[in-house]
């Protein structure tokens, strides 16, 4: 995961030491364990997911609360974090697959349509790219570090979350996303009610310890 780098209109680091700081903080987050590794993704528990009405890349409205019946992977990136560029490819060959069926949303966070159609047009993918120009989206969904994916079942309740790279296409991820797609599905963030307990005889147990002195 890599810190957002805060950049003006042109796409520029604002300033030289924001540079350093940024860069600071790539260096430490590559030596930290498990840097540069796919993650896994894991039980997301949120009441519900925050709004995210955003324009995509190609000046159309998108709406997530419209997505409903299908699960949904809400992608956060940015251009310039090298482990989202190659999650972006494995999110490609996730759509391209279309089993389990998943909509994917790619957000990309603080960078101008035309950086964006550059890197797109040399790296086409299947799904569309919205734009968080202004970062609100990616404060919303409280997202810390790029790359970050949620996983939405159909209902558009929060199911997985990841904050690392991920490969899309691996088996235990495969898995995963086909459980969330089936109708009824298994939502891992959903707490499950606690099995029924038998009643208790009460007559039995007085009996029980009348006769032998304990409660069996």
């Amino acid at each position: 995961m890599v810190a957002p780098e805060f950049r003006g209109a042109s796409g520029s680091v604002r300033g030289p030491k924001r540079r350093l700081r940024a860069l600071a903080v790539g260096l430490v987050l590559a030596l930290l364990p498990g840097a540069g590794k796919a993650g896994d993704l894991q039980p997301w528990s949120s009441p519900a997911p925050p709004e995210l009405a955003l324009t995509r890349l190609d000046a159309a409205a998108l709406d997530l609360a419209d997505m409903r019946g299908e699960p949904v992977i809400v992608h956060f990136f940015a251009t310039w974090c090298g482990p989202c560029i190659e999650e972006m490819a494995s999110l490609n060959a996730l759509a391209q697959r279309r089993d389990p069926a998943v909509a994917i949303l790619a957000v990309n966070v603080g960078e101008v349509p035309a950086r964006l159609r550059s890197f797109f047009k040399a790296r086409p993918v299947d799904f569309p790219v919205l734009l968080d120009e202004d970062r609100a989206a990616m404060k919303r969904w409280q997202v810390l570090g790029l790359p970050t994916s949620f996983v939405l079942d159909g209902q558009l309740r929060p199911a997985f979350k990841t904050e690392e790279p991920l490969d899309w296409t691996s088996p235990a991820v495969l898995r995963a996303l086909a459980a969330v797609a089936k109708p009824g599905g298994e939502n891992p963030s959903e707490e499950r009610p606690e099995e029924e307990r038998p009643k208790q005889d009460l007559s039995r147990t007085i009996a029980d310890k009348n006769e032998g002195g304990a409660i069996r």
